[in-house]
């Protein structure tokens, strides 16, 4: 004999068989457009940026090239004379003419207009990548160069320049 329950088991195992698959349940994909849509927004942000701060890096690339030729310009009067303290503004002016030179306590305001202090044992020259950034350049009489930037933009600030690179 058998056992109670034995027919219900047998008939709901063949109705299982018989109803053929479970219709899956839809999943939601709400949440792969949230994130491909954050990355997409970023990406534009990110593009947007760098367009914006592309002329800061064309302006600071001057700013540094003009420093560098001064630079040569007065190490170029130091070995002519020995001294660089003929790399004043007058002197600079003779070997660069396509910039603007002033005296140490006169600010420099764009970017070929260069604040120079000249002494016989240093050089320093400041110039302004855009206002309220200054970048400076300084010569020791022992050829050694130091970098520095500031807010201040003469020569006299130039002076104070202690790094060994920008």
């Amino acid at each position: 004999m058998e056992a109670p329950g034995d027919d219900d088991e047998i008939l709901d195992a063949y109705e299982l068989e018989l109803a053929g698959e479970p219709v899956p349940v839809r999943r939601s994909n709400r949440g792969f457009w949230v994130v491909i849509i954050t990355i997409g927004l970023a990406c534009v942000i990110l593009v947007g940026e760098i367009f914006a701060n592309k002329p800061l890096g064309d302006q600071i690339g001057t700013a540094e090239h003009n420093l560098t030729l001064a630079q040569g310009a007065a190490q170029q009067i130091r070995t002519t004379t020995g001294s660089f303290a003929d790399a004043d503004p007058a002197g600079l002016a003779t070997v660069l003419p396509a910039m603007r030179f002033h005296g140490a306590d006169a600010p420099s305001t764009s970017l070929d207009d260069l604040s120079v202090a000249a002494s016989a044992g240093a050089w320093a020259a400041a110039v302004q990548a855009r206002p309220g950034a200054c970048f400076y350049l300084r010569l020791t009489d022992n050829a050694e160069t130091f970098y520095g930037s500031g807010e201040r933009c003469t020569g006299r600030a130039a002076l104070s320049a202690s790094q060994p690179s920008w």
